[in-house]
């Protein structure tokens, strides 16, 4: 592996760390505990954070020069992204007892299909990001193709986490949620509103970003 490369893996796994170790914290603070289960839910966190920033990147580099150095682990940021994705998918499958198969993915068949769809969209996304790949498919078509994915893949992932927590969400909200032998500080919010706040908020301004880019193209 050329140095260059090694490079940007080294800064890709510092960012996954930060945000992996946050999450990771939280969950602690919050459950009082530490263990698959919680690893579990820090690995979905994670990959949805990183996949929202691999789309956000390219936005904020045009406007912020700070985030152009981002550019180059771009790739990087999504291969670490959809590894996290694949381990909480085998997370989730090994504890039978908290998930067990089928009748657990048959409750949530919803969520489940399309957490599937969207995590085949992010390997067809891997697939082509090989040099290889883009080399055959020229720069141009590559990255088209990638950035629709990646939107469609992110979407999915968005829509998986609204229908698994949104009546976990409305019972926090709500002051129903007590402590338990598994939740010391109820009090706490659910680390996955901040991956839903994160994630609408990644949404909402490449949809401001995008309608930005296409009326200044039309003055133009």
């Amino acid at each position: 592996m050329k140095q260059q490369e090694l490079t940007r893996w080294v800064q890709s796994i510092v960012y996954t760390f930060v945000i992996f170790a946050f999450f990771s914290i939280f969950l602690y603070l919050r459950r009082g505990f530490y263990n698959l289960y919680i690893i579990n839910k820090v690995f979905g966190s994670a990959a949805a954070v990183l996949a929202g920033l691999t789309l956000l990147i390219g936005p904020l580099s045009k406007r912020f020069t700070y985030f152009s150095h981002l550019m180059t682990i771009r790739r990087q940021l999504g291969l670490v992204a959809f590894s996290l994705a694949l381990a909480h998918i085998i997370a989730s499958l090994v504890q039978q007892k908290r998930f067990p198969f089928p009748a657990w993915y048959q409750g949530e068949f919803i969520p489940v299909i399309v957490g599937i769809l969207a995590i085949l969209v992010w390997g067809y996304m891997a697939y082509i990001s090989r040099n290889k790949k883009i080399k055959e498919m020229g720069a141009e078509v590559w990255k088209k193709r990638l950035s629709l994915a990646g939107q469609l893949g992110f979407l999915g992932i968005f829509i998986h986490l609204i229908v698994m927590k949104y009546q976990g969400w409305i019972r926090w909200f709500q002051g129903q949620v007590k402590q338990t032998p598994e939740l010391v500080n109820p009090s706490y919010p659910p680390a996955s509103l901040f991956v839903f706040t994160i994630m609408l908020g990644i949404i909402v301004y490449r949809i401001i970003a995008e309608y930005i880019v296409r009326k200044s193209a039309d003055k133009t």
